[in-house]
């Protein structure tokens, strides 16, 4: 059985703790499939018992059943065509593994969420800043075009009127790489004083404070890149997560 396909169902189980461990065996995967408990349970600075309840917190029988798992998991992004230019250097190696395991933690679990939150039948608000803004325009034209209600407010002014307009069958979808932008998390409490409206998110996989603020948490798997105080982390998988949700929608017309 393939890793991802098991764990998905289990991960909203997961403590911040074990959360960490998911996240660790997520990017390091092609060296954890090789590693007894005790190796695993040293590089993420826990016990070998804590290895074990997590593997079975997932699902799985016990770690020889883990391990096999990430072996299939393994063996399937090894057989996949990829592009040879894109594996030349290190960083596109990385960029192109974040984007595929990206791609494999967004479970069917977290699009049906997604969807039940759309059948309310209210509007959908797209909020970013800085680059994560961007993506949220995108999204927005994306969804617009599916012929859902949207708005994707760029001004103050805009989100104060939006703020006065919010209601409870609404959906605001926020994007932030990081997951500590403060204007998106003020924006956020206050949608959140108006009425009892549904909160998604896109954020990086590490444990955040507008994660935790959210009903719907989308995560994804990037590098930091900062260059000249700028934020330039790749935006890639954050498109691909929106894509696939759109794509998941289409389906169903």
């Amino acid at each position: 059985m393939d890793f991802f396909e098991q764990a998905n169902q289990h991960v909203a189980k997961l403590n911040d703790n074990e959360k960490k461990i998911f996240e660790y065996v997520v990017s390091n995967i092609n060296e954890v499939q090789k590693m007894q408990i005790r190796m695993l349970a040293e590089k993420c600075y826990v016990s070998a018992t804590t290895i074990m309840r997590f593997t079975k917190k997932l699902g799985f029988a016990g770690y020889r059943e883990f391990i096999d798992a990430l072996g299939i998991s393994v063996h399937m992004a090894d057989t996949t065509e990829v592009p040879e230019i894109l594996w030349k250097k290190e960083y596109s190696e990385e960029y192109l593994k974040n984007v595929m395991e990206s791609v494999r933690v967004l479970s069917a679990r977290m699009i049906q969420n997604f969807k039940t939150a759309l059948d309310k039948g209210g509007r959908i608000y797209f909020f970013g800043t800085g680059m994560d803004r961007e993506v949220a325009r995108y999204a927005y034209h994306l969804f617009t075009s599916l012929g859902y209600r949207t708005a994707c407010p760029l001004e103050a002014y805009e989100r104060s009127s939006v703020l006065r307009q919010l209601a409870d069958e609404d959906l605001l979808f926020i994007f932030s790489i990081s997951g500590k932008d403060r204007e998106c998390i003020q924006f956020i409490e206050k949608a959140r004083m108006n009425c009892k409206l549904s909160i998604a998110s896109l954020t990086q996989s590490a444990n955040n404070l507008i994660q935790s603020m959210s009903d719907i948490d989308f995560y994804v798997f990037a590098e930091q890149v900062i260059y000249k105080d700028a934020d330039l982390t790749a935006r890639i998988s954050m498109i691909a997560t929106i894509e696939l949700l759109v794509y998941s929608l289409i389906s169903e017309k």
